[in-house]
């Protein structure tokens, strides 16, 4: 699914992946909702992105059930509709899928082995294997795109970080033993 013309949901928006995530989103034309537990570092993500006028920030606890059944219904109230959610915490996805299931074309994000939950909808989904450790600012970017290259094929699954780069060379490794 091409993320320019979309409305994605950023869960995890205020640092790391998921900020890099929202940045480059909107860079490449979409209206990104950016979610996180922390207000400052929300600001921080609006200061920094390119179009203003595309991205929304919500403040969501995903401890707060409250929080987090009213994300939704404010993303639509902003923007219309939602295409699709990265799910950086890896929680609040399923929130979502009732609005991803009735969309012609939708994309989900989220951490890896949940695909059969979206078997016969329109949903797609990348399982995100996660890197093994914390990304500094320009590896988090460079995560960023190969999920967002990731989401535009239809990719199944990818891998971030240096464990993307392990796996990689143990594959190849194997196929010339």
């Amino acid at each position: 699914m091409r993320v320019a013309g979309r409305t994605l949901v950023v869960i995890g928006a205020g640092s790391g992946i998921g900020r890099a995530v929202a940045l480059e989103a909107v860079r490449r034309g979409a209206r990104v909702a950016a979610a996180d537990r922390d207000p400052v570092a929300l600001r921080e993500t609006a200061r920094q992105v390119v179009a203003p006028q595309q991205l929304s920030t919500h403040v969501v606890d995903v401890t707060d059930r409250l929080d987090v059944e009213a994300l939704p219904g404010a993303v639509i109230e902003r923007w219309g509709r939602v295409d699709g959610v990265v799910d950086d915490a890896g929680t609040l996805f399923r929130t979502f899928l009732p609005l991803l299931r009735n969309r012609p074309e939708a994309h989900l994000v989220h951490g890896a082995g949940t695909g059969a939950l979206h078997t016969g909808t329109t949903v797609r989904v990348t399982a995100v294997i996660p890197a093994d450790t914390v990304l500094s600012g320009d590896e988090a970017y460079r995560a960023a795109c190969v999920l967002l290259d990731a989401m535009e094929r239809n990719a199944g699954r990818v891998r971030l970080g240096a464990g993307r780069w392990w796996h990689r060379t143990r594959r190849s490794s194997r196929a010339s033993a």
